[in-house]
């Protein structure tokens, strides 16, 4: 079965600073998968690579089985591959109905399938329906951190790509979180998170990555990570 996404010797650089070295890993369709790795690792870069945002010292990035790679950031959101980033970076001033409109750019022409899409993150994101007159920066962080998911997903994307949902959250908001991942991908999402807090992404993915250093450190099913100390070597070095 062709990869929903498929990175394949990817390397990376700001300037002269090679920040990611010859990664490589495949995430299949309708699952969570998770790039672990501590501050710095390189995990953000990855991110920005997948989305368009950082272009590639060389290596490929493929879509089911298209390569995406130096594609301008809108079409690969064209192609299915929606990013929310980390920090939030909502529009403070617009509310939360127009916040939600922006992510639906792709679907200028579709206002059926936008209507939709709008009433399944009201579903999800119930908070959002109550508050979607009120300007973006009136909502709490938690608020905030749902209003960026449902943005990413008004693009319709068969794979979304998530940086740091955590950062920033008290531990009921992340509980939250993490069930509110759990439904996104028993839905049939792809959802590819990077993420500090191993503990909440071996709450939601299955299978995944460690990065330290700019390099896979691990690949597989994330439940080998229990018992071993591949984390520990990752996060505190050694």
């Amino acid at each position: 079965m062709t990869p929903a996404l498929e990175i394949k010797n990817l390397s990376l650089a700001y300037g002269v600073n090679r920040v990611v070295r010859d990664v490589n890993f495949a995430v299949e369709g309708s699952c969570a998968f998770a790039i672990l790795g501590p501050n710095g690792a390189g995990k953000t870069s990855i991110l920005r690579a997948i989305s368009g945002l950082m272009p590639a010292v060389s290596g490929d990035i493929r879509s089911n089985g298209h390569s995406i790679i130096g594609l301008r950031p809108y079409l690969i959101v064209a192609k299915g591959v929606s990013h929310v980033p980390e920090g939030r970076k909502i529009f403070p001033e617009m509310s939360v109905l127009d916040n939600l409109l922006v992510g639906a750019t792709v679907l200028i022409g579709d206002r059926k399938r936008l209507r939709e899409l709008l009433e399944r993150n009201f579903q999800l994101f119930p908070i959002l329906r109550e508050r979607a007159k009120l300007p973006g920066g009136a909502l709490s962080g938690g608020e905030q951190q749902q209003l960026t998911v449902a943005r990413g997903l008004m693009a319709d994307p068969k794979v979304l790509i998530v940086d740091e949902p955590t950062l920033g959250l008290a531990p009921a908001i992340i509980l939250t979180m993490a069930d509110m991942f759990r439904r996104l991908r028993d839905l049939g999402l792809t959802i590819v998170i990077a993420e500090q807090n191993a503990d909440f992404a071996l709450k939601i993915a299955t299978s995944g990555v460690v990065i330290s250093n700019g390099q896979v450190k691990f690949a597989g099913e994330l439940a080998a990570l229990r018992h071993g100390d591949t984390l520990k070597r990752a996060y505190l070095g050694g």
